[in-house]
């Protein structure tokens, strides 16, 4: 028994001008998953937005043909999407978009839909970016905490009803919000929680209320070196130490069944099945 896909892992498209955030070409990661025995790979390199993000969207069309390529050569299902990064602010303003990398155009090209936080995004001003971060940063020591917690519930629930988000990466690393609330949320609408492979974001009573509530789950290795595609040492250390049964576990000796309609379309078209559209 094992894992049977990474869906989170980074490569050279996430970068900034020649400053590198991740090591490896899709190719690479594609070799890597196809050692570690997995079946499916994705390739989430941040986003437009991001400090380190992919460089708009003909390098997208660029990622998403180098994916296309890797598969041929490797027999892995591969995906091509973007890690999208929440504005918490769109908990607050409706005007705001919940993610900040999804227009529409981009996201019809998504074969799979990833939705978290990054305090590290260009928003259009200075001003703003020192805002977008520093509420998570300073007012969780201030009396405004709950007013900002129910906010960033709020923006992650939006997120989900809005997009097609098949799971939410990181839960609540480097942002304040009810992450059970947003837990059973996301799986009364079929979305799944990662239990990263890098980083502990969720505690013991969080894991324990949502393994009761029956949430589902997905490892992910967050990879930015090819050497960890589909290592998860911080994820396997929760289910065990936590006792998430393996049951729970969406990518465990059998492969998630995601909502998003880029990704089911793009699945079929890998097996060679024939879909309504």
């Amino acid at each position: 028994m094992a894992f049977l896909g990474d869906y989170h892992t980074h490569t050279i498209f996430s970068k900034r001008g020649k400053k590198l955030h991740a090591v490896g070409t899709v190719l690479d990661n594609a070799y890597a998953a196809k050692k570690a025995g997995l079946v499916e790979l994705a390739i989430t390199d941040h986003g437009f937005c991001h400090y380190y993000g992919i460089d708009g969207k003909e390098a997208f069309a660029k990622l998403k043909e180098e994916c296309k390529q890797a598969e041929a050569l490797t027999g892995v299902k591969i995906y091509a999407g973007l890690e999208n990064n929440l504005d918490q602010r769109s908990g607050k303003k409706t005007s705001l978009p919940a993610l900040m990398e999804c227009t529409p155009d981009t996201l019809e090209e998504l074969e799979i839909v990833q939705g978290g936080y990054h305090a590290m995004v260009r928003t259009p001003t200075i001003f703003r970016n020192m805002l977008f971060w520093a509420r998570n940063v300073i007012f969780k020591f201030w009396p405004f905490k709950k007013k900002l917690i129910a906010r960033n519930t709020a923006a992650y629930k939006r997120a989900i009803d809005e997009y097609p988000i098949d799971f939410i990466g990181h839960l609540n690393r480097g942002i304040m919000a009810d992450a059970v609330e947003v837990a059973k949320y996301a799986h009364s609408k079929g979305v799944y929680i990662e239990l990263n492979g890098r980083h502990k974001s969720l505690n013991k009573k969080q894991i324990k209320q949502m393994v009761e509530a029956g949430v589902e789950f997905i490892c992910n290795s967050d990879s930015h070196r090819p050497e960890t595609v589909g290592t998860m040492p911080v994820a396997v250390k929760m289910i065990e130490e936590y006792g998430i049964p393996y049951s729970q576990i969406a990518n465990w000796d059998r492969l998630p069944d995601f909502r998003s309609q880029n990704f089911r379309a793009a699945r079929a078209q890998k097996s060679g099945e024939v879909t309504d559209g």
